[in-house]
């Protein structure tokens, strides 16, 4: 069988959701590897099949990509990973997307930039919800003004249950609150300290929550492509529960999302591995739900007059991906992505983001087929 995805990180949340999400729309796709158990039920359709890949071996990962016949890459692996399978598929020569690198690894992907262009590839970075839905909103928002000063934007989050359930990848939840944060103000970029906290804010489904300024790229890919258009500050801030932040905070506290290793019974285990797996295992309380509301605040000038667009997507748990809650949105995104640039709306070569070529009223239209509703100034608008 030819596909027309490949879908990298398959086992994990991110890549389940995507997966299912490109087969329901009636495309082929080869899922990719390490844990085949987890993804029986999307192997039974008849569009769907499996191979082990470990993204550390490029070259076995680039085999596998040319044998499958897919021309698109969806990227939905740890961060940490994002150059091996950019090698991987610059190597097999195919387009690549990813659900972003926060800032540190999103500027070591630009350096291959030139190697794409020259094959005629796209790598589009930050696929998901943020980076991903947020870029593409601001987009339609920056795209209605003449000049753009300032950009705030997030995500919050909550459910009906206050109990903890990891609300996404360990491992980026983990660097987002213990690494420094960048910001830009008066037109350049600034260090913060850690996770510091913003105040509160009432946001649409979610209600009032706490906001904390965390790393995260849209600072930066914002700053590349806007500040042409007078671009002086970006801040980025997230909203967690209180039941949920408390519970991360203690986990970070304890050590347990260090990357360093301990011996158990002769064998060496990284920690935040174990911690991973172990809340991999944790099921959700029954008829649990979440919302999430990804925001976008861009002030600016249009006509002469201060003019400030509010753009918000509103997810919620969707029947059939109740084990992913409101993450739909992240996985859901770069599904969508992927097909537009498979049916040639996105036309783009070399290492961009979504804000630069990702179609609004296209995207925003297979968002509310998958009751994903975004909000421009408080009115629906798809």
């Amino acid at each position: 069988m030819k596909f027309d995805f490949v879908v990298l990180g398959a086992t994990g949340d991110q890549g389940m959701i995507a997966s299912k999400d490109l087969l329901e729309s009636g495309y082929k796709v080869l899922l990719c590897g390490r844990n085949k158990y987890r993804i029986k039920q999307l192997l039974r359709h008849k569009n769907a099949k499996f191979d082990y890949v470990n993204v550390r071996d490029i070259n076995n990962t680039a085999k596998v990509i040319i044998n499958s016949g897919a021309k698109i890459v969806l990227n939905c692996v740890e961060l940490r990973l994002n150059i091996n399978v950019m090698k991987a598929c610059l190597k097999a020569g195919v387009n690549y997307l990813d659900l972003g690198g926060l800032q540190e690894m999103t500027i070591q992907q630009y350096k291959f930039d030139n190697d794409f262009k020259k094959k005629k590839l796209l790598v589009l970075l930050g696929c998901g919800s943020t980076p991903g839905i947020a870029n593409v909103m601001t987009r339609h928002a920056v795209g209605q003004l003449d000049s753009v000063d300032h950009i705030d934007l997030g995500f919050g989050w909550d459910s009906n249950i206050k109990e903890f359930v990891i609300p996404y990848s360990i491992e980026s939840i983990v660097y987002e609150l213990t690494t420094a944060p960048v910001a830009l103000e008066n037109g350049k970029f600034v260090n913060s300290k850690v996770c510091y906290y913003k105040g509160v804010t009432n946001l649409r489904e979610v209600g009032m929550q706490n906001i904390y300024c965390i790393v995260h790229s849209e600072v930066f890919t914002f700053h590349k492509y806007f500040r042409n258009k007078g671009l002086k500050g970006v801040h980025y801030t997230a909203g967690f529960p209180e039941h949920s932040h408390k519970v991360l905070k203690t986990l970070i506290d304890l050590g347990l999302g260090s990357s360093d290793f301990v011996k158990i019974g002769g064998n060496e285990i990284k920690i935040i591995d174990f911690t991973r797996e172990v809340l991999k295992s944790n099921k959700k309380p029954k008829d649990y739900k979440e919302v999430e509301n990804v925001w976008v605040k861009v002030i600016g000038k249009r006509l002469g007059n201060n003019k400030t667009i509010t753009m918000e997507c509103i997810t919620k748990t969707l029947s059939g991906y109740e084990f992913a809650g409101s993450n739909i949105n992240t996985g859901m995104s770069i599904s969508i992505m992927a097909q537009l640039l498979f049916n040639s709306l996105i036309n783009s070569i070399g290492v961009t983001a979504p804000e630069t070529c990702v179609p609004c009223i296209e995207f925003f239209k297979e968002l509310s087929k998958r009751r994903m509703f975004v909000y421009e100034n408080n009115k629906k608008i798809n």
